[in-house]
């Protein structure tokens, strides 16, 4: 244990070294003394592209929103929302709970009628948004039909099969459909470390091993049947990829402090990421949003790449932030904020995901995805107990936390103004 301790704080040395931007003295470790205005944040941003385009790295989500702003089906509602940002890039959700997160002036085939992940890609609201003018589509995938943590104990071979079957004709699919379109999809898993932190509640300590391994043998498949479909149909002008998603990753701030990283199970980027091939590794981020906290989103994306194998077809490049976001419930008490930002709940949160924005760039990600365009959670307590409204009964402003782009009532946000002007710099920047 006291090598292990001991080659981490080694790491989070060298890394550190790599980017004295992020110090323990950083003057803005106490806050701003004036607000951030959307015409330095966009400066600073751009300064740190390097060449690229932002809209070649930042996409926006869109599931399971509260509200709805248009009688159109709400999968096409919101992602012609995150169309009109500007934005190229859109992560939806991809499984058998389609029905449920997207749900808004909708009608869905019956399940019957959507048997595995092939059909819903051919469902016509799914073809509508891959046929929208977004190069990169993430889809938030899971095989239809399996039972819940079916890996715990192993990935049986006809679990094994059954995976493979799913995953192979969905990617073939995909690159026939949409051959010459120029178009990119990443499948990918949801948070590996929530996941696996459900199922193993009641678990036994000496079964763990066996359901990490199972993990890990579930995401080969994944990318083993990827690969295959790429091999058998080609990629000609359009791509798919396959991405390994975890939650938890340290702060290497908090390595070099010598701070423990405790969650009671062992971390899938310690324990799996490293047996797996993927071609992609993405980190769901929901411990950098708040104050003091959204600089060691550099040090924790560096610490999953450490931990990442770099040999597949995006080499050293294959590094992702799969969301990233920052609910403004939680600014709202100035113990919470920074003090330039008491009373200004949105604007705190422009500042706070401005600051991940700049740290993702400085760590080389190759997308970052913002959660999300319209908010898809409620408050817990008071009159909004409970995680649910009646059934047809839209969200108010104040019924939802705010993670939005877009409030219930048509307003953005600063963060909105923030992307929109990111992508509008891009545009004019073709013009000239």
């Amino acid at each position: 244990m006291k090598t292990l301790r001991s080659n981490l704080l080694h790491l989070a040395g060298i890394l550190f070294a790599a980017n004295t931007a992020f110090t323990a003295n950083d003057p803005m470790e106490a806050g701003p003394k004036t607000k951030l205005t959307i015409t330095d944040a966009v400066s600073e941003t751009r300064a740190l592209l390097h060449g690229r385009k932002i809209s070649d790295v930042l996409g926006v989500t869109h599931v399971n929103g509260q509200y709805a702003l248009t009688e159109k089906p709400f999968l096409i509602e919101g992602a012609e929302a995150v169309q009109t940002l500007g934005a190229k890039i859109l992560k939806v959700w991809f499984y058998s709970i389609y029905e449920k997160q997207y749900s808004w002036h909708s009608t869905w085939p019956r399940d019957v009628a959507v048997p595995d992940l092939e059909a819903l890609a051919k469902t016509p609201y799914y073809e509508a948004v891959f046929a929208m003018q977004f190069h990169t589509l993430v889809l938030e995938t899971a095989e239809f039909g399996m039972h819940q943590y079916f890996w715990q104990q192993g990935l049986s071979e006809t679990d094994r099969q059954k995976v493979h079957d799913q995953i192979y004709r969905l990617t073939k699919h995909l690159l026939t459909r949409y051959r010459g379109t120029g178009k990119t999809f990443v499948l990918q898993n949801w948070e590996a470390d929530n996941v696996m932190k459900f199922a193993l509640k009641d678990a036994k300590p000496d079964t763990w091993d066996t359901a990490y391994q199972g993990m890990c043998e579930w995401i080969n498949t994944r990318q083993k049947a990827v690969e295959a479909a790429r091999r058998d149909c080609g990629t000609e002008g359009v791509q798919v990829l396959h991405a390994f998603e975890v939650n938890f990753v340290p702060s290497l701030q908090d390595l070099e402090a010598g701070i423990r990283y405790e969650k009671g199970k062992p971390l899938v980027v310690d324990t799996v990421v490293p047996k797996t091939k993927c071609d992609l590794y993405s980190l769901s981020s929901w411990e950098t949003w708040a104050p003091r906290k959204e600089d060691s989103l550099f040090g924790r994306l560096k610490y999953l790449a450490s931990k990442a194998p770099h040999d597949g077809i995006l080499g050293e490049g294959n590094l992702m932030l799969g969301e990233f976001g920052a609910q403004e419930r939680d600014f709202e008490k100035i113990q919470k904020n920074y003090p330039v930002y008491d009373g200004d709940t949105s604007g705190a949160a422009f500042y706070a995901l401005h600051r991940m924005v700049d740290a993702a760039l400085r760590a080389g990600v190759r997308y970052m995805i913002h959660w999300q365009i319209y908010d898809n959670d409620l408050r817990m307590g008071g009159k909004y107990e409970g995680k649910g409204l009646p059934t047809g009964v839209m969200a108010t402003a104040e019924q939802c936390v705010g993670n939005w782009l877009i409030r219930p009532d048509g307003s953005r946000v600063p963060t909105y103004d923030y992307f929109l002007a990111l992508f509008d710099a891009e545009k004019a920047d073709s013009q000239r």
